[in-house]
């Protein structure tokens, strides 16, 4: 074989990482000679890679950012059943081959890196990512590491009201079986195989009675997550959906109050007093000098929420980075953009005895002004 796949990352894997491929060719000594990688989808061509090898004749390659223009994030905050992602979770080839003359001057071929002329066909392995993020300094590797809950939400002290949507999302790497237990309650149970799920967990989501006041999950016999209800108070209730560091949607609600302000921009015209167009130039003390035209409105929300332990607080601090942030109003869930320029993460009880957020957003789509 004439290029050889040195090294490969490991899959699944997220794409805000490096995800490198090294490789070497028996022909790399070849005049113009390049390393050539495809990026393949379902039989379609999606990017060409060029590279000159490095001064040890090896090719390194970072496919990371071109994986991550093909992912985005299921809107599936009210499924009813276990759902398999669509376009957060996809399947990807990485193909290799190489490129080179027979001297300096002369045109390239195109072979697939097994000795014959054509596009790349030495194939690692199926590449199958999703839109998490490796922190670099973990000290370990840039390979994503396995994990059943594809959340850092505490597994305790989680709150959910009767109207809301709730969702887990679960990654198995063998048969299981999932239960989503309602005290009081029937619980609704999944036999599921290996793969990414969404789990529905609100009661909204698959329409049972406003009668529980906990709900367990569990793989097998361990149980994952804890809720209770929420307290019911005055003020209404605030629910944020928002895709955390693994690529996958969390929620979070509290009830306090919401502040509201606007800020608007207008821009304005000065007319004269007179009607010169009129047939007569008489006085009409109602007649404006100054008007006003495409008046815009900008409205802001601020929110603090409860006190909250480091762990909620590292946590939510998820909230503040989010790619993508929903508020759900009713039955609807409305995009929303988080303002907050800087957030103070909680890193110790003696100078932070008591911690909040201040949570600042504007919604996604304006007022439309006049």
């Amino acid at each position: 074989m004439a290029v050889s796949v040195t090294a490969s990352p490991s899959y699944p894997n997220v794409t805000y990482t490096h995800i490198l491929y090294s490789v070497s060719s028996t022909n790399s000594g070849n005049p113009q000679y390049q390393f050539v990688l495809d990026v393949k989808q379902g039989g379609e061509r999606l990017a060409r890679l060029k590279q000159y090898p490095n001064p040890n004749a090896i090719g390194i390659f970072d496919v990371s950012r071109i994986l991550a223009d093909y992912i985005d994030y299921d809107e599936n905050w009210k499924t009813s059943t276990a759902a398999s992602p669509v376009q957060s979770v996809q399947e990807f080839d990485i193909l290799f081959g190489e490129e080179y003359g027979t001297s300096i001057s002369s045109s390239t071929t195109l072979y697939d890196g097994n000795g014959g002329v054509g596009n790349p066909a030495v194939n690692p392995g199926t590449a199958e990512v999703f839109g998490g993020t490796v922190d670099p300094n973990n000290g370990s590797s840039f390979n994503w590491q396995a994990q059943a809950v594809l959340s850092n939400r505490p597994s305790r002290g989680l709150s959910i009201s009767y109207d809301e949507y709730e969702t887990i999302s679960l990654y198995l790497t063998s048969s299981a079986t999932v239960t989503v237990d309602y005290n009081p309650g029937s619980p609704s149970i999944y036999s599921l195989s290996p793969g990414f799920y969404s789990i529905p967990v609100g009661s909204q989501n698959i329409g049972i009675p406003d009668a529980f006041t906990e709900i367990a999950v569990g793989i097998g016999a361990t149980t994952i997550l804890d809720y209770t209800l929420a307290t019911q108070c005055n003020y209404d209730r605030v629910r944020f959906a928002f895709i955390n560091k693994f690529g996958f949607w969390d929620y979070y609600g509290f009830n306090l109050p919401v502040k509201r302000t606007t800020s608007t921009q207008r821009n304005s015209i000065t007319k004269p007093m007179v009607n010169y167009s009129g047939v007569v130039a008489g006085y009409n003390e109602q007649r404006r000098g100054k008007d006003l035209y495409n008046v815009q409105y900008n409205d802001e929300f601020s929110v603090t929420t409860p006190f909250l332990d480091q762990a909620e607080s590292e946590w939510l601090a998820e909230l503040f980075e989010s790619p993508s942030v929903f508020l759900q109003e009713g039955d609807d869930f409305l995009p929303i953009v988080i303002t907050n320029g800087s957030y103070t993460h909680n890193t110790n009880k003696r100078s932070q005895k008591t911690f909040q957020y201040e949570i600042n957003y504007q919604y996604a789509n304006n007022r439309i002004g006049r």
